[in-house]
C-alpha cells in the first residue's frame, strides 16, 4: 500500500495585508520556492505549519498576523507542537505515512519525535 506523502511548510513573516487563503497569505520568495518543491515532490498533502494558527490547510482562509514562534518560549512551542500533532492526525497516519518538512529546527523539534518517516532537505534558518 502506498503511503501518503505529506509536506509541512513553514510559515514566514512576509504577508498579505489583506484576510486571504493561506497560500496566498506568505509572500516571500522562500515560501513560494518551499510550496513548489513540496509540489514537485508530489505531495499528497501540502499544511503551513504558522505560529498563530498552527496546522494550516492551503485553502483555510486567514487574517494577517504578526506573530513568531522561533520568539515562543519552550513551554508555548510545546503546546503548539501538541495542537499541530492533534490536527494533524485527523489527517494521515504520523507513523506510517511519509513527510518532508520544509521548515527550521524550533517549529520542527517537538514534531519530530512523533513522525515515523520524516525528511528534511532543507536547513531554514
Amino acid at each position: 500500500m502506498r503511503k501518503t506523502k505529506i509536506a509541512l511548510i513553514a510559515c514566514v513573516k512576509e504577508k498579505s495585508l489583506h484576510p486571504c487563503a493561506a497560500e496566498d497569505m506568505y509572500l516571500s520568495v522562500d515560501f513560494k520556492s518551499w510550496l513548489k518543491y513540496a509540489q514537485n515532490w508530489e505531495a499528497d498533502l501540502i499544511f503551513i505549519l504558522s505560529g498563530k494558527y498552527g496546522l494550516l490547510e492551503l485553502a483555510d482562509v486567514i487574517e494577517p498576523y504578526d506573530f513568531n514562534l522561533n520568539d515562543q518560549p519552550h513551554s508555548f512551542r510545546l503546546e503548539w507542537s501538541d495542537q499541530v500533532l492533534k490536527t494533524l492526525a485527523l489527517h494521515c497516519d504520523l507513523k506510517e505515512d511519509q513527510f518532508i518538512l520544509l521548515t527550521n529546527q524550533l517549529y520542527a523539534e517537538y514534531l519530530l519525535p512523533h513522525i515515523g518517516m520524516v525528511g528534511m532537505p532543507m536547513d531554514i534558518k
